[in-house]
């Protein structure tokens, strides 16, 4: 079943579009074999995993995506790095840093986003990466993270970090999820939100570029769904 969600009746401040132009709904393609003729390119980007990269034992290994993405021609796009750690050392960050911009389109995307879930011994180095990637990347491409609802409440490691946005990842958060109305204290933090289509939301934020996560390989029906709600987000 597609998400439930209801609009917010309130108008609150929110922070400016990092990425002007860029459409407000944005389906998250992740490792699975995605065919998307029917996606409205007007309407919609897709943000795509673009390789995974995990990191052990002071080195790193990368598998790029196996899984066929196609979508209509001219869709926005922004590329994903997932990024795991099986230990808290560090491999070389400049060899790092060029894998990852080799893995990714540049011609053809508006973004990169890190996906790492980085736990407080790691941050330093992902601070690193990130200020690494910025310099390394086109001033057009944007530098995005994902980042846990917790770094954007009370959490001050984002302050400064080189990227255009953090965008809070509301779900898979356990028995007891944050709700969307959390004050999220951290400026980067406000302007987009991430979500599931099999969880369920009570209200949603306004004004905010919202990343919507599928567990099932799109499909039309649930897609045309999902367009239809996002018209009262705006």
């Amino acid at each position: 079943m597609l998400l439930v969600l209801l609009l917010s009746g309130s108008c609150r401040r929110h922070s400016a579009d990092p990425l002007s132009g860029f459409p407000r709904l944005v389906l998250w393609a992740w490792e699975m074999p995605e065919d998307l003729p029917f996606l409205s390119p007007r309407a919609t980007g897709i943000a795509f995993l673009a390789e995974t990269i995990m990191l052990a034992n002071s080195e790193f290994t990368y598998r790029p995506r196996m899984q066929p993405l196609r979508a209509p021609p001219g869709t926005p796009s922004i590329a994903v790095i997932r990024i795991e750690s099986r230990d808290n050392t560090h491999p070389a960050l400049d060899a790092l840093t060029a894998e990852i911009l080799r893995a990714v389109p540049l011609r053809r995307i508006r973004a990169l986003q890190i996906d790492y879930d980085a736990r407080p011994p790691q941050r330093g180095f992902y601070r690193k990466l990130l200020r690494e990637l910025r310099t390394g990347l086109p001033k057009t491409v944007a530098l995005q993270m994902t980042a846990l609802v917790s770094w954007c409440m009370a959490d001050d490691w984002l302050h400064g970090l080189p990227v255009a946005e953090a965008i809070p990842m509301f779900f898979r958060m356990g028995v007891e999820p944050y709700p969307l109305k959390t004050h999220l204290r951290e400026p980067l933090c406000r302007s987009s939100i991430g979500i599931s289509t099999d969880e369920v939301y009570d209200r949603l934020p306004e004004g905010r570029r919202v990343y919507v996560f599928h567990p099932r390989p799109w499909i039309e029906s649930d897609y045309r769904a999902l367009l239809r709600e996002s018209t009262r987000w705006r």
